[in-house]
């Protein structure tokens, strides 16, 4: 039902934008329908010929997604990159040819080694931090986080 309400009001909007051009189509209609059976055929090709770009480029659409899917389905080896990530319709989970697993150690493995780095900044006690503009600020261990607050006026 949806459908038939956005072709009504699609048509009620072209008669706004264009009243002259309808006003003329209704009056051939009713008073020479020969010219308006040619228009019909006229307006009938201009339909059938977009149909036929409209099916043209679903078919391609349809064989990219099919290549995809093939390129997909062998492992990501044609995908670029790391990534790259989603799930086939295998159910099996590639990025770059890494399954899930092996991709959440790896993203394990990086966030510990981040997290050692830190402790060994911080491990001195004081931690110098250079700030945008080449000067040097000491802060201190014994600072708190930082607490987002809204002001009420």
């Amino acid at each position: 039902m949806n459908i038939l309400k956005i072709i009504f009001f699609g048509l009620l909007a072209f008669i706004e934008r264009h009243p002259i051009f309808c006003t003329i189509l209704v009056l051939l209609a009713i008073f020479a329908p020969f010219v308006f059976e040619i228009v019909g055929w006229i307006i009938l090709g201009i339909i059938a010929l977009l149909l036929i770009v409209f099916g043209i480029l679903a078919w391609k659409v349809y064989k990219m997604k099919r290549e995809m899917k093939k390129r997909f389905e062998q492992g990501g080896a044609n995908f670029s990159g790391g990534s790259f990530g989603g799930q086939n319709f295998g159910g099996h989970f590639y990025a770059g040819g890494m399954t899930l697993e092996e991709l959440v150690r790896q993203m394990q493995a990086q966030a510990d080694a981040q997290q050692r780095a830190q402790q060994q900044r911080k491990s001195g006690g004081d931690n110098t931090t250079t700030t945008s503009g080449s000067a040097q600020k000491r802060v201190s261990d014994q600072v708190g986080d930082y607490v987002d607050f809204e002001e009420v006026e």
